[in-house]
Formats: structure tokens, sequence, C-alpha cells
């Protein structure tokens, strides 16, 4: 059986998390930045939502203190939740690779752009996330 194109509309963004901390000590090098980044998603069946939050921590040069962090919402629809996401045996809900790939992707330029934002004008103005490939290594050496 053929799989249904998911037919999405990203329906909100949700600042849950914004912070800029200032090192207390006077001579932390602040050069490079270094950024861990986490994706969770959730599926709301009833509502026919999924939603991707991405959390990002922004750590200076030696990775040793934390400068920033961002958690952001990403809150789409899918019209046609049904045909998209299927439920295994147990209840769990199966979201294609696919669209969990390209609705990452989303999710972390969307961070990106909130990122510039929230923390313009402050010594973070210029941390900006990385371009990031999240396809499987495999797809991504096959090119």
């Amino acid at each position: 059986m053929a799989q249904a194109i998911p037919q999405l509309q990203l329906k909100a963004l949700e600042v849950l998390h914004a912070a800029v901390s200032v090192p207390q000590e006077p001579n932390v090098n602040i050069g490079n930045f270094h950024f861990n980044i986490n994706l969770d998603t959730k599926a709301d069946a009833p509502n026919k939502l999924l939603v991707l939050i991405v959390q990002v921590e922004i750590k200076n040069e030696d990775q040793q203190h934390m400068l920033g962090s961002l958690v952001l919402s990403n809150i789409f629809e899918i019209a046609n939740f049904e045909q998209v996401i299927t439920v295994e045996y147990g209840g769990n809900l199966n979201v294609p690779p696919q669209l969990t790939e390209m609705l990452a992707n989303q999710a972390i330029a969307t961070a990106r752009g909130a990122m510039f934002g929230l923390f313009k004008g402050t010594f973070l103005h210029n941390a900006v996330l990385p371009l990031i490939d999240m396809r499987p290594q495999e797809q991504q050496q096959g090119q």
C-alpha cells in the first residue's frame, strides 16, 4: 500500500523557554559557540496534531559554561492524520521516518530564526545554529 501524502499545516509556535546566561567569571572565552540540540516528537491523535519540541543549549568554546538555551514547540496539524500515522500493537503511534525528517528540518530552521530574534542585541547575537542534515548517515553517504 502506498504511503499517504501528509496534508500539513504549521498551526502554532510556542516558546516554552528562552534564557541568556552571562558567565560570572570575567575571562570566559565566548568566541566559538557549541550547540546541543535535542528533538522530541509527540502526537495528539484526537486533535490530529504532531508536535516537535526543539531544545537548544548554547555553550562556550570549551563547553564548560551554559550561555543560553531555547525550547521551542512546533505544532503541526495533519488533516489526514489517520492515513499518515498508524497505530502499532500496544497503542504506540508510528510516524513515517520521512515525515519526521522533514518536520525535524523545519523545526530546527524555525528554532534558528527564533534564536536570531530572541537573542538579538545580546552577546548571543552571533550564535547561529549551523545547517544540519537530518537524513540518516547512510543516505548522506550515498550522495
